[in-house]
């Protein structure tokens, strides 16, 4: 045993407290199984040591003991988040399972810091190990081993496996979820008191109903067997009350319900990016409209060392409607939970602290509905909505078309090949809505109310007007925005800027368009000097980031390279224009896409012609012009089609 450790041991031999409850008096001590941080009321509530071998577990809590006594005496306010705490943990008995021992003060020997290099090998991302790293290096400030890591030593040891980004959905398929979650909004938004009532009414049957059986079997509980034949009794007379209500089933657990709230949750989602945490803050008093704006108004955790702060996330007035929805039909759930707590409160079975903390989630819009006989009657850890069993992707019937693939490979490079032809998305989450958001709101950067509209296929043009907001509200003075989601717009907007100019510069064998014999040249002379590529990844990375380069993908399948560009080529069906755009660059992917919307305006101008109808000639001049004008493109690019001869037989 090493002095620090003795020392260590010397130190905690009372048994402090390490955490405290709202009026100063200690709840949890540095050698209990679970730290309760209940009255802080931050994102986290426990951290928990119970998965730590008992041979480690006393060892660990001493350092993290320490790390945290060292951090809060050195902080200015005195305080280290929960989730920092957690980190320390989490780190500490990682280093325990791989090295084989928890006396953190050996690094400080040559010998044991060879060990335990060795025993990381291979075995972590970078990004694990720079946090590693990191909390060696913690380790050394507070005193606890002679020895500081560079991120260079450990780096090398990383295995080849980089932590994926999460995803982006291409845009079709964003509009198909988009489209889903609204339909659910829309149908049962007028029934969300009648839902709530259903089920209460549902919940006080199945109650009589047990009570009856327990009393005529004379009792205590049933069964699963026994259950059985009360629970479909209850399910058919509980079934009635909701038939004026879509498709209702009456669900102990509240399934049907919990997959309506998971819907309205990725409807505000969809409609802010905002996180999990800062989802579930919201209720149906978070939405207003300020300067004009419609906004979200919740609690947010991040860079705040744990404690919530109020963030405003732009939004649309579907928002309101989804949280109207999610907190209304929930209200049967919120008046039982609260009974519970408050006859637990009274007994003494909970603290103050817990019961206000519990009190405080009930607020949310999204709460847990479940009130199955094992979870029922009883004060619960948490209330908040649990989404262990993810955002029901199977529902939303995604069959991936040739085009969605290639979109989703553009998007996504970490998950390159993971979406294949007539399969779903690999995966979707909650953090996925939130980049998609951010990936399409860069997108559609420069598009107006139409681009946007045919980008989305919104069947109401209204709602493409909630992507303009952003712009809006910037101009709104004493407003604040959601920092960390804007700087994730930021980092979106540049890799897709990389991966554009990466396909114009080395992944098409033809461009065309006005400003692509620029691009030709470059890619003449070097590939000349017999460079293999033209630019790579990271010259375009750092001319993205220094403003050297700027692009915008066009729903027509070129990228503009203007910034400032205020033409109408983002509009599918405007005519062709007779002077070529000297910032328009058309890859063969882009050109491949252009031959999908020739067959689109070929139907559409089929259509609209066989109507005969003099009316509609103006517009049959225009689509014709744009085919030939995209057939114009697939001659550069070396893509057969049949030249469209149709005539407009209104003007024949």
């Amino acid at each position: 045993m090493s002095n620090i450790l003795m020392k260590l041991q010397k130190e905690f031999d009372d048994n402090p407290f390490v955490s405290f409850d709202s009026n100063g008096q200690g709840v949890s001590r540095v050698y209990d199984d679970t730290w309760d941080y209940t009255a802080r009321n931050e994102s986290l509530r426990t951290v928990s040591f119970t998965a730590v071998s008992e041979i480690h577990r006393a060892n660990i809590q001493r350092y993290v003991g320490k790390l945290l006594k060292y951090s809060m005496d050195k902080s200015t306010d005195n305080h280290v988040s929960v989730n920092q705490i957690k980190r320390w943990k989490d780190k500490l008995h990682r280093f325990s399972k791989s090295w084989g021992k928890s006396d953190f003060s050996l690094l400080s020997n040559n010998s044991e810091w060879r060990k335990f290099k060795s025993s990381l090998k291979g075995y972590y991302s970078e990004r694990s190990i720079d946090e590693i790293a990191t909390t060696i290096n913690h380790l050394n400030e507070a005193g606890l081993l002679d020895r500081y890591v560079k991120f260079s030593e450990l780096r090398i040891l990383a295995n080849d496996k980089e932590s994926k980004q999460y995803i982006a959905m291409p845009s079709t398929v964003h509009a198909k979820v988009l489209q889903r979650v609204i339909d659910t909004v829309e149908i049962y938004h007028s029934h969300r008191l009648e839902i709530s009532y259903a089920m209460s009414k549902g919940i006080e049957l199945r109650d009589t109903e047990l009570a009856n059986v327990l009393s005529k079997l004379n009792v205590l509980s049933l069964s699963k067997s026994k259950a059985s034949a009360p629970n479909q009794r209850v399910a058919k007379q509980a079934k009635k009350l909701g038939e004026a209500i879509p498709e209702y089933k009456f669900d102990q657990t509240g399934k049907w319900v919990h997959d309506i709230l998971k819907d309205c949750l990725m409807c505000v989602d969809l409609f802010s990016g905002a996180r999990k945490t800062e989802l579930l803050s919201f209720n149906h008093n978070s939405y207003r409209v300020i300067a004009g704006v419609p906004v979200l108004q919740g609690k947010t955790y991040k860079v705040n060392k744990g404690v919530a702060k109020t963030e405003t996330w732009v939004t649309h007035p579907i928002a309101l409607k989804a949280l109207e929805l999610a907190y209304d039909m929930t209200q049967y759930a919120r008046d039982i939970h609260k009974a519970v707590l408050s006859e637990a409160l009274d007994n003494g079975d909970i603290t103050k602290d817990a019961y206000q903390r519990s009190m405080r989630e009930l607020s949310s819009a999204f709460i847990g509905t479940n009130m199955g006989m094992q979870f029922y009657g009883k004060a619960r850890r948490a209330y908040l909505l649990e989404l262990n069993q993810g955002l029901n992707l199977d529902k939303f019937s995604i069959v991936a078309t040739p085009e969605e693939v290639d979109e989703f490979n553009f998007l996504n490079p970490d998950w390159y090949g993971e979406m294949e032809v007539g399969s779903s998305l690999p995966k979707l989450s909650l953090h996925d809505l939130r980049r998609s958001f951010a990936v399409f709101l860069v997108r559609n950067r420069l598009g107006n109310a139409q681009t946007i509209k045919y980008q989305f296929k919104h069947k109401n043009i209204n709602m493409s007007h909630w992507y303009a907001n952003y712009a809006q509200l910037t101009r709104a003075e004493d407003l604040l925005l959601d920092e960390n989601l804007m700087s994730e717009v930021n980092e979106a907007m540049e890799e897709l800027a990389v991966e554009a100019f990466d396909d114009i510069y080395n992944g098409s064998e033809n461009l065309s368009g006005g400003g692509s014999k620029d691009i030709i040249k470059e890619q003449e002379e070097r590939l000349g000097r017999g460079e293999t590529i033209v630019m790579s990844r990271k010259e375009l990375k750092a001319l993205v980031k220094n403003g050297s380069k700027s692009i915008v993908l066009l729903p027509t399948g070129g990228y503009c390279t203007n910034s400032e560009c205020e033409r109408l080529c983002s509009i599918e069906s405007f005519a062709a224009e007779d002077k070529p755009c000297s910032h328009l660059i058309i890859t063969d992917k882009g050109a491949k896409g252009m031959a999908a919307q020739r067959k689109r305006l070929i139907k559409a101008f089929t259509d609209m012609n066989d109507m005969d109808d003099y009316a509609y000639s103006r517009i049959l001049v225009g689509y014709k012009e744009k085919i030939r004008h995209i057939e114009h493109t697939l001659k550069s690019h070396k893509i057969p089609f049949e030249p469209f001869r149709q005539q407009i037989k209104a003007l024949a």
